[in-house]
């Protein structure tokens, strides 16, 4: 029973499709447990809030140290994820935001303005050859069909000629997000854990335990760990990047520039990093994940994937 009462609930794989009558069970065994852990922790150490508060601090300031240690691998792992995001979000604004109707762009490559006109007009022009009498169902999706080749192999070329930009924007992106990691952040993780743990109220709940933050809680955890993290990543990257751009000897773009200095780049990158902590933080037994975080992280995903 005491086993019992120190285990973890872990959900592996919790976005694949299961049986519903199986999933009630486990739910109903799920919630026995962790009844069975409350009561048993409110009955040992009788807590107060404050107590609770303080080793909810402690805890996170221990675990925060660790992922964020010049010995882990956490911030080597999580630059790959972290690029293929950012990048992107680049790559939709160069095809998107660049081609809503401001004739006043400047173009750079000849299938950059080719593209756009196309892109701009796509829809009239399919309603156009739509409109057409063909000799055959054939010809006539024969003829959507090389529209849309038209415009894909246009994109892929504008693209193209966007990635080496990217790429050398990208190494310094990378250096800038490391150092933050690893360097400028570790000072403040005390106080981080501090601020979260107090505004998000973690410990003054009915339910509240010492040894780790509940599945109930996580909403107003992640606000305010994410609007702490994000505070501090905004401050440390936003100029620095700018800075090392401008000096790196290269010349960039004014939209690249510009891109990178949106605060969404950064909300964006701070979420896989957070994503990341949270994993670990379940693992280590300090945070409790609500059932569907993980269902909802991947239908966001596959939503992007399919923007």
């Amino acid at each position: 029973m005491h086993e019992q009462l120190q285990a973890r609930v872990i959900h592996y794989k919790a976005e694949l499709a299961t049986n519903a009558e199986l999933d009630a069970i486990t739910a109903q065994v799920v919630a026995q447990l962790k009844e069975m852990q409350v009561a048993a922790a409110q009955a040992s150490n009788g807590q107060t809030p404050d107590d609770m508060e303080a080793q909810h601090v402690r805890s996170m300031a221990i675990l925060l140290s660790k992922v964020f240690s010049s010995e882990s691998q956490f911030t080597t792992r999580i630059l790959k994820p972290l690029g293929r995001r950012v990048a992107k979000l680049f790559f939709e604004s160069e095809l998107h935001e660049k081609s809503k109707g401001d004739k006043d762009k400047r173009i750079h490559h000849a299938e950059q303005g080719v593209y756009y006109v196309l892109a701009r007009y796509k829809n009239r022009l399919r309603a156009e050859l739509e409109g057409f009498e063909y000799e055959n169902p054939e010809v006539r999706q024969g003829s959507l069909e090389l529209l849309t080749k038209l415009e894909r192999d246009l994109q892929v070329a504008f693209l193209s000629r966007r990635s080496p930009e990217l790429n050398r924007v990208m190494t310094v992106y990378a250096a800038v997000v490391s150092e933050f990691l690893r360097d400028y952040l570790p000072p403040r993780l005390d106080t981080m854990a501090k601020n979260t743990i107090r505004a998000a109220q973690t410990a003054r709940r009915a339910n509240s335990v010492g040894y780790k933050v509940l599945a109930d809680a996580f909403p107003e955890f992640r606000e305010q760990w994410e609007r702490v993290f994000m505070e501090q990543m905004v401050n440390c990257c936003g100029d620095e990047l700018v800075l090392r751009l401008t000096q790196a000897g290269s010349e960039f773009h004014d939209e690249t520039l510009r891109f990178f200095s949106d605060p969404h780049v950064y909300s964006e990158s701070a979420e896989v990093v957070c994503h990341e902590l949270y994993d670990f933080l379940c693992l280590e037994g300090f945070l409790d994940l609500p059932v569907n975080f993980r269902v909802e992280s991947s239908e966001r995903a596959a939503a992007r994937a399919l923007a």
